[in-house]
């Protein structure tokens, strides 16, 4: 009896371990990310020069997997409007260079002040677009930002505080510093989006640090063949 239930299963499990081994056409549609995501500053000091670190993110990267498409986690739904409609944000890190973030809680950190009333995007035809002015903090599981009031900061706010440490998602960019955003009211974001994203300044100890402008770069559809449903192309 066993022995005949045994030659009944054995071909189920062959074929599904076929199946699973059967080459499949993957595709990841097409987007625009930003081109470049990391910037240095120097901050003289009356000991020894300090480097401040900007990271700059539309995505929470290390959750994406395989072909699903990349989009940025974020909506606001209008009064009299039946579906809420997504806005464009930019994720902002920044911290001083050789310190821990978090896990040095003994020390005194380099307030980086924030001003989101000063950024701006320039869309394609040139018209302009100003950010909300205020500064919105983040998920403790994914990178993007949270609505309600209680996350909402006015600026300026700073941005390497101890409030935005805390705030590490589970799943993140930067293990040791969390995020805070910038939002733009706007659903016009695409992959065709050629934008240039200003997002003003940051003041470190009294030094003003102007923020290079932010440019789109176009990554056009992906296609590959993969085995692995969750296969990285």
């Amino acid at each position: 009896m066993l022995i005949k239930k045994f030659l009944t299963i054995t071909p189920l499990i062959v074929s599904s371990l076929i199946a699973g081994c059967i080459p499949w056409s993957r595709e990841r549609p097409a987007y625009a990310d930003l081109c470049e995501t990391r910037f240095e500053f120097q901050v003289p000091g009356i000991h020894t020069e300090k480097t401040i670190v900007l990271r700059t993110y539309l995505y929470d990267y290390d959750a994406q997997w395989s072909d699903e498409p990349f989009q940025q986690l974020y909506s606001v739904k209008y009064v009299g409007e039946k579906y809420p409609k997504p806005e464009f944000y930019v994720q902002i890190v920044a911290y001083e260079k050789n310190r821990s973030g978090l896990f040095r809680t003994t020390e005194s950190t380099t307030p980086i002040i924030y001003d989101a009333r000063e950024a701006y995007i320039t869309f394609d035809n040139g018209a302009q677009l100003k950010a909300r002015p205020e500064i919105h903090l983040g998920s403790l599981t994914y990178d993007y930002p949270l609505q309600g009031a209680e996350y909402v900061r006015p600026s300026p706010y700073d941005i390497n505080s101890a409030e935005v440490k805390r705030r590490i998602p589970k799943i993140t960019n930067e293990n040791d510093h969390g995020s805070a955003y910038v939002i733009f009211k706007t659903s016009e974001f695409n992959a065709s989006s050629k934008w240039s994203i200003n997002l003003g300044s940051l003041l470190v100890e009294g030094q003003r640090l102007e923020i290079p402008q932010l440019k789109l770069c176009y990554h056009p559809v992906k296609r590959w063949i993969g085995i692995e449903p969750l296969m990285r192309p």
